[in-house]
């Protein structure tokens, strides 16, 4: 099956800017290699000291103390700011406000953004790091408290104490108020001293209008800046400064133009198209095309690559004859480089070009080479190999092909050493663009020089120039070090040569040339234009060619030839790096159409629809703060402020346009005289708005957030005037969820991973309202991922307004005619399926979601409208069960299981067939909801067949094991292995009430059994493959260990890696189930993981749990943590509560949330009773039915709403106490629904 992302091969594309690959770079390739001992299983060799690990364990369970931070140990602690699908900034714990991405891009960008005090002649930047040239505090402390970050500035020369509460409005089931595009910076000033003292609290920024988050400005210069303004404005008490940027018109074109280009047309494309209708781009083999005009018809070759073939500039020549413009540009401009090179300056005839030496073309085996590994098998392969797509583009009949079956091989080639004698090594290569799977030149023990393929079989020319290595001996290596999608190399044809590019080639480019040259020569960048300035050496015309500086260009050299001419300019017209930038690509395209004389009119400041196109405001909130508009000195800034305390306000008139590449700062202070003792409050606000969002394929998507405020100002006025509010909301939630008694850590854990759902690189809201969410930040992978969602809960009980959107996608856009929904999607959806075939484990987490969901409201509607699409949805999984089972269903799955592992599984699993059982049971309950008694038998029947099937298949007598005979000589299977998500679909039975699928004996084995066999208590040594997330000291939950042997050759991907998402998910499954002290364990390794010290192989941000791309959306498997604690189940349309605490029952407290309200849930047990309450802090929740844990002795319940008694019928079974309510209550706000059992 065809495959969109390849989390593991560095196939992964996020955007222009970043791979997967530099991803994986960046958390590490790995520890070493260890020699596993077969006796012993790897959680035994893998173990912390038993004293050490005894005493890390002794207080689990105890409520423990807030972790805090501090900025000279745990730098890595950085909370992000922001609404759901607004964007974010981050605020460290070293006060620096980093990473933004509110430009509509998925990369993380720098502006400048201070805050700094000023008291009793003592000014600091309030921040140790980073910053103006200013000196900044001694130290910071943080404590977060998700949504709220509390920092605390030390210094000892400052007379007064500053702490800082950092925050961006945020509430359960308040959608709105937490979607809200601001960050909010609340600053507490106390006076300690015995004197009064004056304190002036200022705010400095940068106007970042038109940035777009592509590299960090230089001071004020920056290639995207230009036309910035910034005005004063007031909004009630509040003083404003709004920045903002000349937007100019889109762009015109008098008559229709065609560019043929070699330059990357998605490039040009992203982040949108920004030409006129009229200007139409195509790629340098279309010069030719039928019915094209060559009049209108402009080619141009910006850093044409020296192996550019010669059939395409004879194309160029044979069209240039008949009227068009050849235009060839560029600062790199490899071809223009090599001919220089190759000729000297003279015409190539007269020029000395030897014939290349052929060193290797793999024609007559691998002689002089020492192959390693099986992956590049005896001798060169004839082409394309079984199983893999089409291989071409190589020389002869053989070539390196490491693909021996598969992609889970692993090799290497060495040649035999030899003296570098020319300029260029060139070759063929193909495969995969991992740097796992490279050509290397290696001189000692060092790689000097290395090339990838492209994600593709087709083998294309490539060379290095080793110019600096002639005269030294080297060896050529060709390795396969990856598993997985890609995981191969495809090589032919290595030669030296004097040339990077074929001699026809430099022939052919020659004939349109309008000057001879030698050495081309470069000089520094020019930071406001982005480009170099280039000199051709050994200069000369040819007959008829003029020297010209056509339109503010470059200099150019313009030769006439037939009814055309051909324009070479000695530079760049915009080059690789600026291929999405839309400033220097409007200019690019209006030089080049006045080349034609058409007249291409460019937008006059920012093009309207740029991503960068928006507007912020920086507000103080308290009365007679001052404003400076604009300002350049940073240093003369804080002298005026060290001086007077405040700006001189300049309302009304705008600061001018900023030229070209520059933009402007501006401040704003406010100043306090505060009485000893006394504390007062300084409140600044943040706001923006940036509406442009476009697909990478450039197809407009805007923001929903943009949609629902007009302008920025109205994002100010609703800050400003609901301030009190929004905070106090904030607050409520935040009190009411840490006051609790489970561990501070856990609710952490859960808290750090609700922020996830306000990271604008996971979940997402284009203008129409929809809500996608990518894997992990920076655009990994395709939207949404049904198997990395199904791990997800936090979103689903906090916003099920927005959950519910994404069942409606799943359902009404995704679902096929044969049930089954597609993996990922189109962004925007449309009302069919996209993206890649149903997953199995992600399609049977949509028929659970569905379910989750279809609880999660007040009412029964969602059973209603949804039934006929999970009646299908289970049917497809039926249909492919019975494909297998000679047409009558078993209650497994044994075909190619596509699943979140990126490889399909075969044979019979738990992990897939679990999955199916619990989709099989929701599909059952659904159908009884409906009335659908029929299906619901079905259903069941197949349920139980499956239930004992797996039971006969996987059951080891401790865990449940892959059933697949011949799984060892298959490549990415499990076997026996201990495999951490064997129980999945309990996880999802335990929280959606469905009951056991499995005896529960064995699922309790099986569990224990995880934790016993894949959970490691020093990680020291280990073999992290083939990413690391964790590393040497840290404890971790493997996802498949082998602790009775039977490890196959070529394991499951990922098997050798911790995610944090499935480590929260046994964790709960291990509390449910009793065994709280095992999961527990789990979570606090997990957590101490991100404990904010940097250290390899990967950053420690406790706000940001890494897999494939930060703040990984697994992770929000967490909430299924305070579900497991609390024995909490809600079914809303029901009105049914359940409530049975595993974790200190004796006095237990925590947060729970319904469809309507959330608030808090305790129990105490003394002197022989037992109380319950159920406070409300925020909507509504109503009850008709509530069961409770019951004591042993337990006989009588007295229920009471405040201080009123409520009737109800009581039954005790099972350990568990039924309240069946008279009348159905609705709990308010500050109302309690105590139950009193004795």
């Amino acid at each position: 099956m065809p495959r969109e992302c390849d989390c593991a091969g560095g196939n992964c594309k996020p955007t222009a800017d970043i791979t997967r690959r530099q991803f994986v770079a960046f958390v590490g390739a790995g520890a070493a290699t260890v020699s596993m001992k077969p006796d012993q299983p790897e959680a035994e060799q893998f173990a912390a000291a038993p004293a050490d690990l005894a005493t890390w364990k002794a207080d689990l369970e105890s409520a423990g103390k807030p972790r805090t931070y501090s900025s000279d140990r745990n730098t890595d602690a950085r909370l992000h700011l922001g609404g759901i699908g607004t964007g974010n900034i981050e605020i460290g714990v070293d006060g620096q406000l980093t990473t933004w991405q509110l430009f509509n891009t998925l990369r993380d960008g720098e502006v400048p953004f201070y805050f700094a005090a000023r008291c009793g002649g003592v000014f600091r930047l309030l921040q140790t790091k980073g910053g103006p040239d200013w000196p900044g505090v001694q130290r910071i402390t943080m404590r977060g408290e998700y949504p709220f970050a509390y920092l605390n500035y030390e210094d000892p020369d400052l007379p007064v104490q500053i702490e800082l509460e950092s925050f961006t409005p945020f509430a359960p089931l308040e959608t709105d108020l937490s979607s809200i595009p601001t960050a909010m910076f609340v600053f507490r000033v106390h006076n300690p001293t015995a004197a009064t003292q004056r304190v002036a609290l200022a705010a400095f920024m940068q106007n970042p209008v038109g940035y777009e988050a592509a590299g960090q400005p230089s001071g004020n210069r920056h290639e995207y800046y230009g036309g910035n303004v910034n005005r004063v404005r007031s909004e009630g008490r509040a003083a404003v400064l709004h920045m903002g940027a000349r937007i100019g018109k889109a762009p015109t074109l008098d008559r229709d133009i065609r560019i043929c280009t070699n330059l990357d047309l998605g490039a040009l494309n992203y982040p949108f198209n920004d030409r006129p209708e009229r200007l139409t781009l195509a790629r340098l083999d279309a010069i030719a095309a039928a019915g094209s005009d060559p009049a209108t018809t402009l080619i141009w070759m910006e850093d044409a690559p020296a192996d550019l073939p010669a059939e395409r500039l004879r194309d160029a020549a044979s069209a240039v004859r008949n009227g068009a413009t050849l235009v060839l540009s560029g600062s790199d401009a490899p071809l223009l480089r090599a001919y220089g090179y190759a000729s000297g300056g003279r015409d190539l005839d007269t020029a000395e070009v030897r014939p290349p030496i052929r060193f290797d073309d793999f024609e007559s085996g691998y002689d002089g080479w020492t192959v390693e590994g099986a992956a590049f098998g005896t001798e060169p392969a004839r082409g394309t190999l079984p199983g893999q797509q089409r291989v071409s583009g190589f020389g002869g009949k053989g070539l390196v092909n490491s693909f021996r079956q598969g992609d889970e091989t692993t090799g290497r080639m060495i040649s035999r050493p030899f003296t570098i004698e020319r300029r260029y090594i060139r070759f063929l290569i193909g495969g995969g663009a991992s740097a796992q799977t490279q050509i290397r030149l290696v001189l000692g023990d060092r790689i000097v020089r290395s090339a990838s393929g492209a994600n593709d079989e087709r083998l294309l020319p490539a060379s290095w120039d080793v110019a600096e290595f002639v005269g030294r001996e080297a060896r050529l290596h060709i390795v396969d070090e990856a598993t997985g999608p890609w995981g191969h190399i495809n090589v032919d044809n290595i030669e030296f040569a004097d040339t990077p590019g074929d001699i026809d080639t430099l022939k052919a480019l020659e004939e349109l040339l309008p000057a001879r040259f030698g050495q081309i020569k470069t000089g520094a960048v020019n930071p406001i234009t982005g480009k170099r300035p280039v000199e051709y050496t050994a200069l000369t015309l040819t007959d008829g060619s003029t020297m010209m500086r056509l339109s503010g260009g470059p200099a150019a050299i313009v030769k006439p030839m037939g009814k055309g001419k051909v324009v070479l300019y000695q530079g760049g017209l915009l080059g690789q790096s600026h291929l999405g930038l839309v400033r220097q690509r409007q200019r690019a395209y209006q030089l080049l159409c006045s080349l034609v004389d058409a007249r291409y009119s460019a937008p006059a400041g920012l093009h309207p629809g740029s991503p960068g196109a928006g507007e912020l405001e920086l507000a103080a909130l308290r009365s007679g703060s001052t404003v400076l508009p604009g300002f350049t000195d940073w240093q003369a800034v804080s002298n005026a402020l060290s001086a007077t305390g405040g700006f001189k306000t300049s309302a009304g008139s705008p600061t001018p346009p900023t030229p070209e590449g520059e933009t402007i700062n501006g401040a704003i202070a406010s100043t306090v005289v505060l009485q000893p003792g006394q504390t007062v409050e300084i409140p600044f606000a943040l706001t923006w708005r940036y509406p442009n969002s476009y697909t990478r394929q450039g197809v407009p998507l805007g923001n929903h957030y943009a949609r629902q405020y007009p302008s920025v100002q109205a994002v100010t006025r609703a800050v400003v005037t609901q301030f009190n509010k929004l905070r106090q909301t904030s607050e409520t939630f935040r009190k009411t969820f840490y006051d609790s008694t489970l561990p501070y850590w856990l609710l952490d854990c859960v808290t750090a991973n609700a922020a996830i759902i306000r990271h604008i690189g996971i979940v997402f809201r284009p203008g129409n309202g929809d809500v996608h969410g990518w894997e992990g930040s920076n655009g990994c992978c395709q939207p949404t991922c049904t198997h990395v969602w199904g791990y997800e809960q936090t979103l689903a009980s906090f916003f099920p307004d927005l959950e519910r959107i994404m069942r409606r996608l799943d359902f009404m856009h995704q679902q096929r005619e044969d049930g089954g929904v597609n993996n990922r999607m189109e962004v925007p959806s449309p009302p069919r399926p996209t993206g890649e075939q149903p997953f199995a484990d992600g399609h049977a987490s949509c028929i659970l979601k569905a379910y989750r969901e279809a609880r999660n409201t007040t009412d029964e509607s969602f059973f209603r409208v949804y039934w006929p699409h999970i009646k299908r949805a289970v049917e497809y999984l039926i249909g492919r069960d019975a494909a297998t089972s000679g047409g009558k269903p078993d209650g497994t799955l044994e075909d190619d299981q596509w699943n979140t592992y990126d490889q399909p599984l075969h044979g019979v699993t738990t992990f897939i067939s679990g999955y199916y059982l619990a989709a099989l049971r929701a599909g059952e309950e659904w159908a009884k909801r409906v009335g659908d008694t029929e299906t619901a038998r079905r259903f069941r029947q197949i349920f139980e067949l499956g239930q004992q099937k797996l039971v006969d298949l996987c059951w080891d007598g401790e865990y449940f094991r892959q059933h697949l005979p011949g799984y060892e000589k298959l490549p990415g299977e499990v076997g026996p292995g201990c495999m951490a998500d064997q129980l999945i679909g309990q996880w999802w039975a335990h929280q959606l009430g469905l009951g056991y699928l499995l005896p529960e004996d064995k699922v309790r084995s099986a569990i224990k059994s995880v934790f016993r066999y894949n959970w490691m208590t020093d990680l020291t040594g280990w073999r992290h493959m083939p990413r690391a997330f964790a590393g040497d000291r840290d404890k971790g939950l493997m996802i498949v260990t082998w602790p009775k042997g039977g490890r196959p050759p070529h394991v499951m991907l990922y098997s050798d890696e911790v995610w944090t998402g499935i480590e929260y998910q046994v964790a709960a499954h291990l509390i449910y189930e009793g065994m709280v002290q095992e999961g527990l364990a789990i979570v606090k390794g997990a957590r101490d993981r991100y404990d904010g010290v940097p250290r390899p192989p990967l950053m420690r941000n406790p706000w940001n749990e890494i897999e494939c791309g930060g703040h990984y959306a697994r992770a929000m498997s967490s909430w299924s943590l305070i579900t497991a604690a609390a024995g909490f189940e809600y079914d809303g349309p029901a009105h049914a509560l359940r409530f049975q605490p595993r974790i200190t029952p004796n006095r237990f407290k925590t947060f729970f949330c319904g469809p309507a309200g959330w608030g808090s849930l305790s129990q105490e047990i003394a002197g022989g009773q037992q109380s319950n309450v159920i406070t409300l802090a925020h909507g509504s929740f109503k009850v008709a039915r509530l069961t409770l844990a019951a004591p042993a002795t337990a006989k009588t319940a007295l229920i009471r709403l405040d201080n009123e008694p409520i009737a109800a019928r009581v039954t005790i079974a099972d350990g568990a106490m039924t309240l069946t309510l008279a009348s159905p209550i609705t709990l308010r706000v500050g109302q309690s629904l105590t139950v009193t059992i004795g």
